[in-house]
C-alpha cells in the first residue's frame, strides 16, 4: 500500500545521490513558478542530453533500475509503440462534416482501445517555447485507464510497470487513429507520453472535456478519477469541439487533503498557486520529483484520490451537484 504522511511526520528527504545530480536552478523556477505568463518550459522527460537542465538525474533514474526484469520488460513494450509505422496522407482526400468526421474518429478511437476522447481546438501556448508550434487545427486528447489494484500499490514497482503499460496502450491508440486519419487523406501527428517533447497534454485534455486539474496537479475524470494516461492527435481533420466539463473535482480538492497528507516529501500545496500567470493547484517539482526518482516511480496521489477509487466517482458528482444547487441563489 501508498506511504501515508500527516501534519505529524517529517516529509521524506532526497537521498545523496539524486541531491549530487540536482541542477541549481530550480525546477520550480523553469516551471514558471510565481511568476507572468509565458510560454511552458521543459524541465523532464527529455532525453536528447541537452534541453533540460535535469538531464543527469532523468539519465540516473533510467539506470536505476536497470537490472529489474520487470519494469526493463515494460519499458521495451512502451517502446515497441514507437516502432508503429506512419501511413502515408492517401492522395484522395475523404470528404465530410465536422460533426460527421467527429464521430467517426470517436468510434475509431474507442475501436483502438481508448477509454476517453474528447475535441478541442489546439492551442499555440501549449507548445514548448524550445519547440516549434506543430502543425494541427485540432487536438483529439485520448484517456487510458490505469488499473486501480496494481496503482494501489505505489510506489511499488507494480505501479511503475502499469503506468509504462497505459502510455504504451496511449501511444499505439495515438498511432493508429493518426493512421486512420491520414488513410481518409488528411494530415495528423500522433502525440505520446512520457516524452511529448513539444505539446502539454493536460492543458488540452481540459478544454476537450477530459476533466478538471486537481491538487495533485494531474487530471480528475469524472469516470476514471485521477488513474488514467493521456495522448493526443493533432490533425486538420474539420472537427467539432466539445466543450470543458465542470462536474465538482476543482471544487471537490478545496477541502480535500487526502493527497496532500499521503504523499512523502510533502510536495502537494494546500492552496492554488500562481504558474505562468494562472491561479492552479501546483505540485512541488524539487519535492516531487527527487521522491519519484529514489523510489523509481511514485503515483501514491493518484491511487489515494478519493476520485479514483470504483463506484465513488458518481456519488461525488452528485454531492457537489446538491452543494451548488445550495450555494447558488434561486433568482
Amino acid at each position: 500500500m501508498a506511504n501515508s504522511n500527516t501534519s505529524a511526520d517529517k516529509p521524506t528527504q532526497p537521498s545523496p545521490e539524486v541531491m549530487a545530480l540536482w541542477p541549481k536552478k530550480s525546477g520550480n523556477a523553469i516551471n514558471g513558478f510565481g511568476e507572468d505568463w509565458h510560454k511552458p518550459r521543459p524541465v523532464f522527460w527529455r532525453s536528447d542530453g541537452k534541453s533540460i537542465s535535469h538531464t543527469d538525474v532523468l539519465f540516473y533514474f533510467y539506470a536505476k533500475d536497470r537490472d529489474n526484469e520487470a519494469i526493463s520488460a515494460s519499458r521495451r513494450y512502451r517502446e515497441e509503440t514507437k516502432a508503429i509505422v506512419t501511413s502515408d496522407i492517401a492522395a484522395s482526400k475523404a470528404e465530410g462534416t465536422p460533426m460527421k468526421w467527429s464521430r467517426a474518429i470517436k468510434k475509431a478511437a474507442v475501436e483502438f482501445h481508448a477509454d476517453e476522447v474528447g475535441v478541442c481546438a489546439y492551442k499555440p501556448e501549449w507548445t514548448y517555447d524550445d519547440r516549434p508550434v506543430p502543425r494541427g487545427k485540432w487536438a483529439i486528447v485520448l484517456g487510458f485507464a490505469h488499473d486501480y489494484e496494481n496503482m494501489k500499490t505505489a510506489p511499488h514497482e507494480k505501479a511503475y510497470v502499469e503506468v509504462m503499460a497505459q502510455y504504451a496502450r496511449a501511444g499505439a491508440a495515438a498511432k493508429h487513429l493518426a493512421n486512420w486519419i491520414r488513410e481518409q487523406g488528411h494530415f495528423a501527428e500522433a502525440k505520446t507520453g512520457p516524452s511529448t517533447e513539444d505539446v502539454l497534454m493536460i492543458p488540452a485534455a481540459i478544454e476537450a472535456g477530459l476533466g478538471e486539474l486537481g491538487k495533485h496537479g494531474s487530471m480528475i475524470n469524472k469516470n476514471h478519477g485521477s488513474s488514467f494516461r493521456l495522448s493526443m492527435v493533432l490533425t486538420d481533420l474539420p472537427l467539432q469541439p466539445d466543450a470543458p466539463e465542470i462536474f465538482g473535482g476543482d471544487e471537490f480538492c478545496l477541502n480535500c487533503q487526502v493527497c496532500a497528507k499521503a504523499c512523502p516529501p510533502d510536495a502537494i500545496h494546500a492552496e492554488k498557486q500562481k504558474v505562468r500567470g494562472e491561479t492552479k493547484w501546483y505540485v512541488d517539482f524539487d519535492k516531487c520529483l527527487p521522491y519519484f526518482v529514489d523510489n523509481k516511480t511514485c503515483g501514491i496521489c493518484l491511487a489515494v484520490c478519493p476520485w479514483s477509487r470504483a463506484g465513488i466517482a458518481e456519488n461525488l458528482i452528485q454531492k457537489m451537484a446538491r452543494r451548488r444547487a445550495i450555494e447558488v441563489p434561486k433568482p
